[in-house]
């Protein structure tokens, strides 16, 4: 369990948000328990997600995902001080689709690929470029 509270992760989630895409993010959720409901992949409903393109939005919360979890994101949600945060179901299908994860059912966790901090890094590298161009 992360020594977080509620509030800071908010905070913290919409610094990385506005950092990367200019908004605070809109998808937070937490909850009181774990969401037992999505402990297997096939519940996350991703028969639909045809997602293509990256965009600011993802990798906003991408990184988000992995300061709070180091690249191992468990299915039932992040645990913190008295709450569970839940990642962006269509975010999380994307990054598995597109090769960047992997479910690992038994540990029920998605797991950055290489592939996947290959991606990150580039997603560090624009954002360090951009702001070295900031006046």
């Amino acid at each position: 369990m992360l020594d977080l509270d509620e509030a800071t992760a908010r905070r913290i989630i919409d610094a990385v948000a506005n950092a990367i895409d200019g908004k605070d993010a809109s998808a937070k959720t937490f909850g009181g328990t774990p969401f037992d409901l999505l402990s297997e992949f096939d519940a996350w409903g991703q028969g639909n997600n045809n997602s293509k393109n990256d965009t600011s939005r993802t990798d906003a919360l991408t990184i988000a995902y992995l300061l709070f979890t180091g690249g191992r994101i468990p299915l039932t949600g992040i645990q913190m001080n008295g709450v569970w945060f839940r990642p962006d179901k269509w975010i999380i299908g994307a990054l598995v689709k597109k090769g960047r994860a992997v479910i690992d059912e038994q540990k029920q966790e998605i797991a950055l690929t290489a592939a996947g901090w290959s991606w990150v890094a580039g997603v560090l590298e624009a954002l360090s470029k951009t702001n070295k161009s900031a006046p």
